[in-house]
C-alpha cells in the first residue's frame, strides 16, 4: 500500500499534471465545492441555533399560560408545576398586555410585557442583549426592542407614554383609556425582529398597576435543566396541569421555521454538492487523459511485475489523494469563508429581520457535518477515478510500449 502510494503521489505531482490541461482547474473547483458546503451548512447551522438562543433568553425553555383567564394564585400554581416536572429548575411570572407608545405626535402598537424583575436572571438571559442602558425594570422604568428604538430614535431615559385600553366596569362592548409615562433604562436586542419592532419590557407591578388587574398574572416562563428536553418536559406539564392550560416550548413558538430549516439544510446541501460531483468528474476526465500520456509508464510497472489490481490501485490512490487535499483545503476556506460572513454581517445589513426574522446570524460549524462532507467527497473523488483507473489497468504491456 504505501509503495502504491508512493508511485501514484509522484505521477500526480509532476510538473505535467500541476501546470498542464485542466487539472488544476478541477483540483480548485473541487475546493471550492467543499468550501461551499462547509459555509453553507455553517450558516444553516447557526441559523437554528440563533433562533434556538433567542426563543430561550426571551421567553425561557418553556412558556404555560391560563387559558381564558389569569392566574392568581402564584404558590400553590408553582408547587404544581414543580412536582409535575422534576426537571424545572426555576420559574419567573410574567403578564402580556397589548398597548399603545405615544411619542411626540407619533404612536404605535406594541406589546407591553411585564416580568417578575426579581426572579428574570435564573430564568432568562437578558442582560447579554443589552445594547445600550442598564437592565433596571423598577418602577416605572421600561426597556424597549432595538427597532422600537431605532424607529421612535429612542434614548436612555427618555420618557414615553404607554395607553392601554380598559373595559368599563358596567358596559363591557365600551372601554376607557389608561396611561402611564414610563422612563427608557434599555435598549434591547431581543434576537428577533418582530420583538425588536413591538416588544417592550417592564416591571410586572408596573403592568399590574396600569391594567387594574391586581395581583394576577397570565403565565409562567420556565427554565429547565437541559433546553432540548423542553418537548418531553411540556408533555408532561400539559398531562399534569389538564386542558384549562396552554404549555409552549420554544420549538412550539417557531415550529413551521424550524420545520422548514431542516429541508432546507438537506435542499442545500445536495445542491451545493453538485460543485463536487462535477469537480471530481473533470478530475476524472483529466485523469483519463493522464493515463493515455502514461502508457509508458504503465508498461513498464507492469513489466517490473506489478498486477492490474495494483495499476488499478494506483491510480484509484490519486482520486484519494486528490479528494484528502481538497477536502482539507477546502474546509480551511469554508471556515474562512465564516468568519467572513460574520465580518461582513457587523458591517452591512446582508440579512433582512423582516424576512427571515432575524437580521444576524452566528455560523456554527458541527462536526457531524465535516464528517458527513469528508465522506461524501472521498466517495465522489474514488467512484470519480474508478473507470479511468480500471482502463489504465487493462493495458496491455506491448500497447503500452508501442503507444507510449
Amino acid at each position: 500500500m504505501k509503495l502504491n502510494f508512493w508511485i501514484a503521489s509522484k505521477l500526480l505531482f509532476s510538473r505535467k499534471v500541476l501546470f498542464g490541461g485542466s487539472a488544476p482547474l478541477s483540483f480548485l473547483g473541487l475546493v471550492l465545492g467543499v468550501a461551499a458546503l462547509v459555509a453553507s451548512m455553517a450558516v444553516m447551522s447557526g441559523y437554528v441555533e440563533t433562533l434556538k438562543m433567542a426563543m430561550t433568553d426571551v421567553t425561557g425553555d418553556l412558556q404555560v399560560v391560563r387559558r381564558g383567564r389569569l392566574v392568581d394564585d402564584w404558590n400553590s400554581f408553582s408547587q404544581k408545576i414543580k412536582e409535575s416536572e422534576p426537571r424545572v429548575v426555576s420559574m419567573m411570572r410574567f403578564a402580556y398586555a397589548e398597548a399603545v407608545l405615544a411619542r411626540k405626535g407619533q404612536v404605535s402598537g406594541v406589546l407591553l410585557q411585564g416580568i417578575d424583575a426579581a426572579a428574570m436572571g435564573g430564568v432568562l438571559n437578558l442582560e447579554k442583549r443589552v445594547k445600550q442602558g442598564q437592565l433596571k425594570l423598577e418602577a416605572d422604568h421600561i426597556a424597549v426592542g432595538a427597532g422600537l428604538a431605532k424607529k421612535y430614535d429612542l434614548k436612555i431615559d427618555d420618557k414615553i407614554y404607554l395607553v392601554v385600553p380598559l373595559a368599563t366596569p358596567f358596559e363591557t362592548t365600551a372601554f376607557r383609556r389608561q396611561s402611564k409615562e414610563f422612563t427608557v433604562s434599555a435598549v434591547v436586542d431581543f434576537g428577533k425582529n418582530d420583538w425588536n419592532e413591538r416588544l417592550v419590557l417592564s416591571n410586572l407591578s408596573a403592568l399590574q398597576a396600569l391594567t387594574e388587574i391586581g395581583d394576577r398574572y397570565t403565565g409562567v416562563f420556565v427554565k429547565l435543566e437541559n433546553r432540548d428536553d423542553a418537548p418531553q418536559a411540556g408533555s408532561r406539564l400539559l398531562e399534569s396541569l389538564g386542558p384549562n392550560f396552554s404549555v409552549m416550548t420554544w420549538y412550539d413558538v417557531n415550529r413551521n421555521v424550524f420545520e422548514a430549516v431542516v429541508i432546507e439544510r438537506a435542499v442545500i446541501f445536495f445542491v451545493v454538492l453538485l460543485i463536487v460531483i462535477v469537480a471530481a468528474f473533470n478530475i476524472s476526465s483529466t485523469l483519463y487523459v493522464f493515463i493515455r500520456q502514461r502508457y509508458s509508464d504503465i508498461a513498464i510497472l507492469k513489466t517490473l511485475g506489478l498486477s492490474q489490481r495494483q495499476v488499478r490501485l494506483i491510480f484509484m490512490s490519486q482520486g484519494v489523494i486528490v479528494g484528502l487535499m481538497g477536502t482539507i483545503i477546502g474546509i480551511v476556506i469554508g471556515y474562512d469563508l465564516c468568519f467572513a460572513f460574520m465580518y461582513l454581517q457587523d458591517h452591512y445589513s446582508l440579512i433582512s429581520g423582516s424576512v427571515y426574522r432575524i437580521d444576524k446570524i452566528y455560523t456554527e460549524v458541527r462536526f457531524i457535518d465535516l464528517a458527513v462532507i469528508f465522506l461524501a467527497t472521498q466517495v465522489i473523488c474514488l467512484i470519480a477515478t474508478y473507470f479511468p483507473a480500471y482502463k489504465g489497468s487493462q493495458l496491455q504491456v506491448v500497447e503500452g510500449l508501442k503507444n507510449g
